[in-house]
């Protein structure tokens, strides 16, 4: 081997710990964001791991040039050594983990994508907003909407509840960004299937002059047995009150931190809601008893608990799927305490299964691999 090779080749050795490292931020970043703390709390959070990242990536660089990593002192060596195994170990294994994920047997699927801008032009639904000028990012799919129907067979379920429709909403994050022409196209999506169940699950208004929308928009949507939501973290920042005010005028029972008892041709059937660690929780003993239990969580990071509930189906958003998927390495920020464990879809664990939704809007309404959508589950009894 040549003197510039084994140069190259040594500079790359000592190199390989900073992706380590940037998984450590990643995952600080990530596992925050679960807890429930305030937003302005999680930015000063973010700032200052950014600025230990920095700094350290830094003294990183310094310390190479002095000498290779595997010659540092075992303080560092070791912080070093633990960045190249979570960096070359870990991180990938996750990556292939979600590559690899498929969805639990028996489930069948059909879906569309849709793009607003084959409707009408793209400055038609880019608002005045902020963050609207994230739109002209090449690639963008914020403007898209994937409608998936399901088909889920379950055991158990009673023969009554056999071919019960389920409409899921999740995180539109109404906001000026947008002009509601884009989420009334949504609802039209919504409206071209009937459903019996309509469930929103969270994050419904980015800033308070959208409050105005929720009734107008999300009203007309139908549902045969009912409309349920909850709030998530986002509402939590807007009036929450005028949130489930706005709500209720819509025709929505908002189940945050309560269930709701229905019955359907003659079944028992319970409906709960939380947008905990945010909203309220309830305990478990609160569970009515019921021949079929819906959880609608905002975060999927409840899951755990709901199978030790004994929960039927649970339904969450929040994660947004990333947002941005990047090929081979899957999505890199996910705001939950299992970082990018509940990224999107379905997850089973006993008799629970949990779908976690991508979600149609967002804070930053930049979507790359990781459209935005809506989608229908029907249940089978097997």
């Amino acid at each position: 081997m040549t003197e510039p090779a084994r140069s190259a080749l040594a500079w790359t050795l000592a190199a390989l710990p900073i992706i380590g490292h940037l998984y450590h931020f990643v995952l600080v970043v990530n596992v925050t964001s679960g807890f429930g703390l305030r937003e302005s709390t999680l930015d000063r959070i973010r700032l200052a791991a950014l600025a230990v990242l920095c700094a350290s990536a830094a003294w990183f660089g310094w310390k190479t040039l002095h000498a290779p990593w595997w010659n540092w002192h075992w303080l560092p060596f070791s912080y070093a050594a633990l960045c190249l195994f979570n960096g070359l170990v870990l991180g990938p294994l996750g990556s292939l983990r979600i590559a690899l994920r498929r969805n639990p047997p028996g489930i069948a699927s059909r879906s569309v994508l849709a793009h607003a801008t084959d409707q009408a032009p793209r400055q038609d639904f880019v608002g005045t907003g902020s963050n609207a000028m994230l739109f002209k990012i090449r690639g963008n799919e914020s403007l898209s909407l994937q409608s998936v129907e399901w088909v889920i067979p379950f055991q158990g379920l009673p023969h009554a509840l056999n071919g019960l429709r389920i409409l899921q909403v999740s995180d539109l994050h109404f906001s000026h960004a947008y002009r509601r022409a884009y989420f009334d196209w949504v609802v039209e999506r919504c409206l071209e299937h009937p459903a019996d169940l309509v469930l929103v699950s969270g994050d419904i208004v980015e800033d308070d002059a959208s409050l105005a929308w929720i009734e107008p928009v999300l009203g007309r949507l139908q549902g045969r047995f009912g409309k349920f939501a909850i709030l998530g973290n986002h509402d939590y920042m807007h009036e929450p009150a005028r949130v489930e005010v706005a709500l209720s005028q819509a025709g929505y029972h908002v189940i945050e931190g309560r269930w709701a008892p229905i019955e359907i041709n003659g079944v028992p059937l319970a409906i709960g809601g939380t947008s905990a660690p945010w909203g309220p929780l309830f305990h478990r003993e609160e569970i009515p008893p019921a021949d079929f239990r819906i959880l609608l969580s905002h975060v999927p990071d409840l899951f755990p608990r709901a199978t030790r509930w004994g929960i039927d189906f649970m339904l969450a958003g929040h994660n947004h799927g990333g947002q941005i998927r990047f090929p081979l390495v899957g999505p890199i920020f996910m705001p939950s305490r299992y970082s990018r464990r509940f990224d999107q879809g379905f997850f089973r664990s006993g008799r629970t299964l949990m779908y976690v939704s991508r979600g149609i809007g967002g804070k930053h309404p930049v979507r790359l691999g990781c459209p935005p959508e809506i989608s229908w589950f029907t249940l089978q009894s097997v």
